[in-house]
């Protein structure tokens, strides 16, 4: 018998997403308690609680994976996150930039499965590519764990914040707790989400601003009415450029945007060699951040005169993989001159509950949603994602955050120089070079 099977209409659960630095939350408010019978550790101000069953603490070691997980062993989370990443880009208004986090997004809807179950579970695994989820908790667990160097590192953070009423689940804690702190490296906090929303507020969003080092302050206005539980899941990625452009060299230049042109900083570097492709239609370049691990991918039209955003749209998913896969099958080139735009971006992603129904994630959303391992009589209310890219001479950082609320309820003539002028739109993806996982992804069709 579970519990909460008397409210007589549905709780909404809450899942928000970040992309920020992984760092210990010391709560200053008193809104947040600890759940009882749990460990908030040897810090008596420290409310942040690991999330493992009352009474039961998870050791480093089983949170830290087996073992390491190699490139192949991680195909099902590149594969699935991928797919998703290039499906989600075809559903999105094409007009504006874009910029988002298929990690971030595919975390926390992830995390979200471990509470779901029947119907529900099923059009979440089929969105996000989940063939075996037992197997893809191993590979984010392992991922959660990899080494970065300290020039060029993505973190991740997750959270649980908990209504008070008690509304849970009888095994809700090992059937939904327990895994999320296991695989996900999940905190737990409890809110007061009923009596005290402003403060709960203020607490998420300074939770996401302490991982996001700063880049994205806000992620919500106010608690909808009936929470019970929001997840949050926090990335930031931050990286050096291999060969770092020289900021002398930097000058005012046009960008030709979709809608119109625009004074833009545009950077530049001569006579470096990096991956390079051309396939007659669509040009990409590979620029490595230091160390190797994560890469910026960069695509033009080879036409001046073309769109990049009307090329993408007529290659499928597979296709818009097969030409990620081709820039890193490319040759390295010598390139002549390289210039690309200094900018910022922030974008929230408008009308992505119905994007995400659209794509299959259907039940969720209504009174037959089956979250059972957390609560009965809950189901989704709304996913919100927002991101952040900052691009310069040095390196890069990026920043992003989801969230999801659940309520109740013959002549041989020298060669052509190779030149690669970023002023006019370009799809970019920030990559994870050794698993090609996409973590960030982005369309720059107008400077701000």
């Amino acid at each position: 018998m579970r519990k909460g099977g008397f409210f007589m209409k549905k709780k909404m659960l809450t899942s928000l997403l970040c992309i920020g630095m992984v760092a210990a939350l010391a709560a200053c408010g008193t809104d947040m308690q600890p759940i009882e019978g749990t460990n908030a550790g040897d810090d008596p101000e420290r409310n942040v609680l690991p999330v493992a069953p009352i009474g039961t603490d998870i050791g480093e070691e089983e949170m830290s994976g087996e073992k390491e997980i190699t490139a192949e062993e991680m195909a099902q989370l590149k594969n699935g996150m991928n797919g998703f990443a290039f499906r989600l880009y075809d559903a999105l208004p094409g007009d504006g930039n874009r910029f988002y986090s298929p990690y971030s997004l595919c975390s926390a809807l992830a995390m979200l499965n471990v509470g779901a179950d029947g119907e529900t579970k099923k059009e979440i695994e089929e969105t996000l590519g989940i063939t075996d989820f037992e197997e893809w908790n191993k590979e984010m667990q392992a991922y959660l764990s990899k080494n970065w160097t300290d020039d060029t590192f993505v973190t991740t953070a997750n959270s649980l914040w908990m209504t008070k009423d008690g509304i849970w689940a009888e095994n809700m804690e090992q059937d939904f707790a327990t895994p999320v702190k296991r695989y996900y490296k999940g905190e737990v906090y409890e809110a007061d989400f009923a009596s005290q929303p402003e403060s709960v507020v203020k607490e998420i969003n300074q939770w996401t601003s302490e991982k996001t080092e700063g880049m994205i302050e806000k992620i919500v206005s106010y608690i909808p009415e009936d929470t019970v539980l929001m997840l949050l899941n926090a990335v930031y990625f931050e990286g050096k450029w291999e060969i770092p452009f020289d900021k002398d060299d930097t000058y005012e230049g046009t960008f030709h945007g979709k809608d119109a042109d625009s004074t833009a900083d545009m950077m530049r570097m001569y006579g470096e060699r990096f991956r390079y492709m051309d396939n007659g239609s669509i040009k990409g370049i590979s620029i490595p951040y230091e160390g190797g691990s994560v890469q910026m991918k960069i695509f033009l039209p080879s036409d001046e005169n073309a769109y990049i955003g009307d090329l993408l749209k007529n290659l499928s998913a597979e296709e818009k993989q097969e030409l990620l896969d081709s820039l890193d099958n490319g040759s390295y080139e010598d390139i002549a001159r390289l210039e690309m735009p200094k900018f910022t971006d922030e974008e929230e992603l408008e009308g992505l509950d119905g994007i995400l129904q659209d794509m299959g994630i259907r039940s969720a959303y209504t009174d037959g949603a089956d979250f059972s391992k957390i609560a009965d009589d809950v189901a989704l209310s709304t996913v919100i994602h927002k991101a952040k890219v900052i691009v310069d001479e040095q390196g890069t950082k990026a920043a992003a955050v989801t969230g999801a609320m659940v309520e109740m309820t013959e002549l041989f003539e020298p060669e052509p120089e190779i030149t690669f002028i970023a002023d006019r739109p370009f799809f970019y993806v920030i990559e994870d070079a050794g698993t090609g996982m996409i973590l960030f992804m982005g369309q720059m069709n107008n400077m701000k």
